[in-house]
């Protein structure tokens, strides 16, 4: 999930409670007060989502939004907008193009899960898996660093990656793994095929990534990822059996 966000709100009290919940939601925060300010920071910045109260002193979102729908770069990203005046919601809808109305009346923990499930929303229609410093591309089948494509993978060699990826910190068998990653047919899936898989992924992750990616007799594989900042390290799991995947691989 994305997380930087351009918040605007010429009401600066508004603006320093909006800053603060979403920084201590995990968000990278730009803001501004105008819609001038407001779109050269969209611009130079190209934040994930966009969180804008309808009026902003003697203008609206409006040209805000117009500007970002016709950036090529921005054009799809969530617009949430808000206002104490529930007739704008039409308008805001119609003509700014708005993802979400809400009143401004709603709590801070409420504005900042509405802009999490718009995002969440377009990471699913982008078929982006996302993880602690990495993402999965699924529709190009590329590792994403920074946002940026780092390496791109053959079909197998991303089903084996993404497997674990998706299902971090969770040992994965032999027999699962074998049966998701080759689509060939069990003919075209056995051990040696699996390991030596596994060596050529290794191998174009680089070292820094390949580490991630353990393997234990009597367990399966596993990806750990990376910790964060005072955060304890995970402990592998054990597969549960019939465990679901996301689909469409």
């Amino acid at each position: 999930m994305g997380n930087t966000i351009l918040i605007v709100d010429d009401e600066e009290a508004a603006l320093n409670l909006l800053e603060m919940y979403f920084g201590e939601a995990g968000f990278t925060v730009y803001s501004a007060v105008t819609s001038k300010d407001a779109i050269s920071l969209a611009f130079k910045h190209l934040p994930d989502c966009f969180l804008l109260d309808y009026h902003l002193g003697c203008d609206t979102a409006f040209p805000v939004c117009q500007a970002i729908r016709s950036h090529g770069r921005l054009k799809n990203s969530p617009i949430v907008v808000m206002s104490g005046d529930p007739s704008q919601a039409a308008y805001s809808y119609d003509a700014c193009q708005a993802d979400v109305f809400l009143d401004k009346d709603k709590s801070f923990p409420e504005i900042v899960a509405a802009v999490k499930r718009q995002l969440r929303r377009m990471d699913a229609a982008s078929g982006l898996v996302r993880g602690s410093d990495l993402t999965l591309d699924s529709k190009n089948m590329c590792v994403l660093r920074g946002g940026k494509p780092a390496i791109c993978l053959s079909q197998e060699q991303f089903r084996f990656f993404s497997m674990l990826f998706e299902r971090s910190s969770q040992f994965i068998g032999e027999r699962d793994m074998l049966a998701y990653v080759f689509s060939s047919g069990p003919a075209a899936g056995t051990r040696d095929a699996l390991n030596m898989l596994a060596h050529r992924l290794r191998v174009k992750l680089g070292p820094q990534l390949a580490r991630r990616i353990k393997y234990k007799k009597n367990s399966g594989w596993v990806y750990i990822q990376p910790r964060r900042r005072n955060e304890p390290a995970a402990i592998p799991q054990k597969s549960a059996p019939n465990a679901q995947l996301t689909p469409g691989r």
